[in-house]
């Protein structure tokens, strides 16, 4: 195959070399015959290769801007020990991407393969979002008959699933749930109310022991679960407990309890004897502090990674906070093992996603 940008110098440089001999002997002189041009058809395939090349380059344009107009959306599933669990997933940015996040929360769909081992989508199979409006604090969304379908025993984790996942959108405090263009007054097997939906009603609710539901108050905690193949992630658990101003405390007091008996594969990382000196709350941020019983993490001297985010997820949910200052015995910085910073005296933030995308 003829190499052209090597014919194309070689004509330059004899045209340059006949220039000279012209100047030099006089038109008279005959110089060497002229060189055919490239063929047509060659010329053609390089115009071919150099229109598929730029194609090439704007498809891969696109295609990075795809990626980069995704955003991280929390949405809520069901895992296999029966938890409804939040999961980040990445939704093409749209205008209306809050109804379109609310589809991959059907059964069966293409959702499926990109969750973890044991997470499932909790809507019926089948069900399409017909409607989301979303108007001073208030998501109305409106399903297909399909979500009526639902199976009786999870209706209260069905619930859970839709509201949590819609108040995780700033805008939103409230949900109604319609079904085919209509309010749905309450859901037709347990007969829970669908209206007025708020983040008050809980999540993988439970009751602590020796607590009167009639003076009591809801507390939501953050434990660990694990994947059956090895994949650690956090679980929202609401329990009940005495109703108290102290909420800070009482929380800080039911996270170092952990799990209750009846809880399944759920753990707490915090151990039994930690101290809770005082907590108290500053605008936007909760100062808490704890015994020395915090630094025990492997002789380390230092307080386990997950145990602060326990602490950090649990306060900033139930107190409207969304940073976190931890202290042990009023010491202004400590040591975090496995964080970046080993060791920070600045408040630490809420995140925005619970449980990233990969875990």
């Amino acid at each position: 195959m003829i190499n052209y940008k090597v014919v194309g110098v070689g004509l330059v440089s004899i045209f340059i070399t006949l220039g000279l001999t012209g100047c030099l002997y006089g038109p008279e002189q005959n110089s060497s015959s002229p060189i055919d041009p490239p063929p047509e058809s060659a010329l053609n395939n390089h115009a071919e290769a150099v229109n598929l090349q730029e194609k090439q380059s704007e498809k891969e344009k696109e295609a990075s801007a795809k990626e980069e107009k995704a955003t991280g959306v929390e949405l809520f599933f069901l895992t296999d020990t029966g938890y409804v669990v939040p999961y980040t997933l990445n939704i093409p940015t749209t205008k209306s991407i809050a109804k379109d996040a609310m589809t991959y929360m059907v059964k069966d769909g293409p959702v499926t393969s990109l969750l973890p081992k044991g997470f499932t989508p909790i809507l019926p199979a089948g069900t399409k979002v017909k409607g989301l409006d979303i108007k001073e604090g208030v998501a109305t969304i409106d399903f297909s008959k399909e979500f009526l379908s639902y199976d009786e025993k999870i209706e209260n984790e069905l619930l859970e699933a839709v509201v949590w996942s819609l108040t995780g959108f700033d805008k939103v405090k409230h949900v109604n749930i319609w079904v085919e263009g209509k309010p749905l007054a309450d859901m037709p097997k347990q007969k829970n109310k669908s209206q007025q939906l708020t983040r008050n009603g809980g999540i993988n609710l439970e009751i602590a022991e020796g607590v009167n539901l009639t003076k009591s108050m809801p507390v939501t905690l953050y434990f660990l679960g694990q994947t059956t193949d090895n994949n650690v992630y956090y679980v929202p658990v609401t329990r009940m407990v005495n109703r108290t101003d102290k909420v800070g405390e009482t929380v800080l007091s039911e996270l170092i309890k952990g799990p209750l008996h009846t809880s399944k594969d759920l753990v707490g990382v915090l151990d039994t004897s930690l101290q809770v000196n005082k907590v108290k709350q500053e605008k936007d941020v909760v100062v808490a502090d704890f015994g020395e019983q915090l630094l025990q993490y492997d002789n380390q001297n230092a307080a386990a990674k997950d145990a602060m985010q326990m602490i950090v997820l649990s306060l900033t949910e139930n107190l409207q906070a969304s940073k976190v200052k931890v202290t042990v015995n009023g010491d202004q910085s400590i040591r975090v093992n496995g964080a970046k910073n080993a060791k920070s005296d600045q408040p630490v933030t809420r995140p925005q996603m619970i449980n990233p995308n990969g875990l």
